[in-house]
């Protein structure tokens, strides 16, 4: 399920700002948290589609040529199918 889409870009490693690109794997809930509440705020649209910790998440990144270095980002949680 699509969770967040957003615009993004690459930045140079000495600006503080949100870096999707470098959440790897949250070692915490807080963590996690943090992560989707940061996504949820740059996101162009609100799905309805929330995540817990633990969920698998993917995550779909392209040029985005409006700006330099810019990012189309696309996350989706993944979801089961009960049998």
């Amino acid at each position: 399920e699509i969770m967040y889409v957003f615009r993004s870009r690459v930045y140079s490693e000495d600006e503080i700002v949100f870096k999707y690109y470098q959440f790897i794997d949250a070692q915490s809930e807080q963590e996690f948290d943090s992560y989707m509440n940061d996504m949820a705020e740059m996101s162009l649209y609100d799905t309805g589609v929330t995540a817990s910790f633990g969920d698998q998440l993917l995550t779909l990144s392209t040029c985005d040529y409006q700006e330099k270095n810019g990012r189309f980002v696309v996350v989706a949680k993944k979801v089961t199918t009960k049998e």
